[in-house]
């Protein structure tokens, strides 16, 4: 084959390219963790943004509000960029509502690397704690086998990314008040506490 043919070969060839669908690059790259996924859903006192890997599971759940600043505050904390979808896996989406509802669930898979082992310890632990029901900051503190750390909990609770999903709302002070709650203040966590049943 001389130039000449090679040549009309390639222009054959490139007469035959069609463009790649719109967002293909990204779910591949979504799809090796290279970039993680997050859209809005129903939450038990209203919509949330939910943010997971495809690799490692849900990664941040917060109250919808500003999705710029959700999208920037999460690129800083977990250092991957992150993309809207339409919806989350159906499978995923379907574990989230079921603890939601206080019904048992073998998921969903959670993605705590960010944080440090004592603060996974302690939203493993309150993930522990059934529906309906309250612990005070003091018998997670005892759980976890550091009874003196009753600060450090409340710490490690009212940084917890993934809200709602790791249901640090059911841990009470112990004389029963209901204590603070990063996800919208004292009347947030009374809200969604009532929603369960609890007076």
């Amino acid at each position: 084959m001389d130039m000449r043919e090679a040549r009309a070969m390639v222009k054959a060839m490139r007469s035959t390219q069609t463009k790649a669908p719109e967002g293909l690059a990204d779910a591949v790259l979504a799809g090796v963790g290279l970039v993680d996924s997050w859209t809005e859903i129903d939450g038990p006192i209203g919509p949330l943004y939910v943010a997971w890997s495809e690799t490692t599971g849900i990664t941040a759940a917060e109250r919808a509000g500003d999705p710029i600043g959700f999208e920037s505050e999460y690129e800083l904390r977990h250092g991957c960029p992150l993309r809207r979808v339409a919806e989350m896996p159906a499978r995923m989406l379907a574990q989230v509502e079921k603890r939601f509802r206080g019904e048992r669930s073998d998921g969903p898979p959670l993605d705590l690397d960010t944080l440090t082992e004592f603060e996974r310890a302690v939203l493993l632990k309150t993930m522990e704690i059934p529906y309906g029901e309250i612990r005070p900051y003091s018998w997670v503190a005892r759980e976890i086998g550091r009874p003196r750390a009753v600060r450090a909990v409340g710490s490690a609770l009212a940084g917890n990314p993934i809200t709602f999903v790791i249901p640090c709302h059911r841990v009470v002070r112990a004389d029963g008040r209901i204590g603070n709650y990063g996800a919208g203040g004292p009347e947030a966590k009374r809200e969604v506490l009532e929603l369960e049943g609890l007076d």
